[in-house]
């Protein structure tokens, strides 16, 4: 069981230990006239020695909680030490063992009772050791209720974590994926297309992959330890840039490019003064739109539009036309969950994403996102 997190530090210890000492002195003051000078001196030793003993109770938490106990049946200076040890056992020990120990306890105050029937003074001495065995199961059980809430926040933390990982992964390739096959499956299906067609399909899918592999290698750099993105980045020297607003240009052009047909309007009157995160999302919810078209109606006009309302909020609507006809050769398959982690992006940017089919037998997708002043 590790114990270091939760000891008290050295400082803590030497300050613990000052009060058990003083306490017990205390203690055995009031019962100095009833004993010979030898007796007390004596009772004074071994209080002492059961004080110092606590400074080694991080290691031999179960033997200092023993000893101590043991030390105050003769002495009255030792019951603030045996306090103190039981507790810690409790924290530091298999509850198997603690509830051991606390059997001995128990059973060492009542033959201190028994032995000191007649002398009221010491008959409540050790007596007030044994509450702290209930203190320590109480102790014990408020730590176990803490490790647990810090694992379960870990997990959560973890598993948060992993969705992040898995929604970028599929913000960066499936964009980039549904081009290749796009243009592969073209060609499979008409060999006979003319050469400079297929030397631009060709090009597509090379530029395409070459594109997917550098955005798959930025997503692997997020699972690597600290310490291999250190080596990774002495030898890059750059970190690769996340997008912003500013490359949605470049995102419409590239599709555009690929023998889409894409609308494109940005009508916000301060496109600089968007924070970086929002632009970023901006960016995810257009690749999410386009991809989205180029899937499920292949060879459809799409419009997107960034604009902005009254109230200052940006609006994002990416709509696409019906698809003019089959496709001719199969679209490549969706994970399902493109518009369900943008969904989350955008609720976390505290903004509001609406989708569905449009009047005319298209999509659209709508999304409002608040942009702090």
């Amino acid at each position: 069981m590790h114990r270091s997190s939760l000891s008290p530090d050295r400082n803590q210890e030497a300050g613990l230990i000052l009060v058990a000492a003083v306490i017990g002195a205390a203690t055995l003051a009031s019962v100095w006239p009833k004993h010979s000078p030898g007796l007390g001196a004596a009772q004074g030793l071994a209080g002492i020695a059961a004080c110092l003993s606590l400074a080694t109770w991080r290691t031999r938490p179960v033997a200092v909680a023993v000893l101590t106990t043991a030390l105050a049946v003769f002495s009255p200076m030792a019951v603030p030490a045996t306090v103190l040890a039981v507790v810690n056992a409790a924290l530091h020990t298999r509850l198997r063992t603690y509830l051991l120990l606390g059997a001995y306890v128990i059973a060492v105050a009542g033959l201190h009772a028994v032995l000191y029937l007649h002398h009221t003074g010491y008959l409540t001495d050790l007596i007030v050791a044994v509450p702290s065995v209930g203190v320590g199961l109480v102790a014990r059980v408020r730590r176990t209720r803490a490790e647990i809430d810090a694992k379960r926040l870990l997990d959560e933390a973890r598993a948060a974590e992993r969705r992040r990982i898995a929604r970028e992964m599929h913000d960066v390739l499936a964009h980039r994926i549904s081009m290749v096959s796009v243009h592969a499956g073209a060609l499979e299906y008409h060999p006979d297309v003319p050469p400079e067609d297929v030397a631009k399909a060709a090009g597509v899918i090379r530029s395409s992959a070459h594109a997917a592999l550098g955005e798959l290698r930025e997503v692997i750099n997020l699972l690597r330890s600290p310490d291999d993105r250190a080596d990774e980045q002495d030898r890059a020297d750059v970190q690769p840039p996340q997008p912003t607003l500013d490359d949605v240009a470049h995102l419409i052009d590239e599709s555009r490019e690929a023998g889409m047909r894409v609308g494109f309007e940005l009508r916000l009157s301060e496109p600089d003064r968007v924070p970086v995160l929002t632009g970023r999302t901006i960016y995810r919810i257009v690749q999410e739109g386009l991809t989205n078209a180029r899937k499920h109606a292949p060879g459809s006009d799409v419009d997107v539009d960034i604009g902005q309302a009254a109230d200052g909020t940006v609006t994002v609507v990416v709509r696409n036309q019906p698809a003019p006809r089959e496709p001719a050769a199969p679209t490549p398959p969706g994970s399902g969950t493109g518009l369900i982690g943008l969904a989350e992006r955008v609720a976390l940017s505290g903004g509001r994403l609406d989708h569905g089919p449009t009047p005319h037998g298209g999509y659209a997708v709508n999304v409002t996102l608040p942009v702090p002043r």
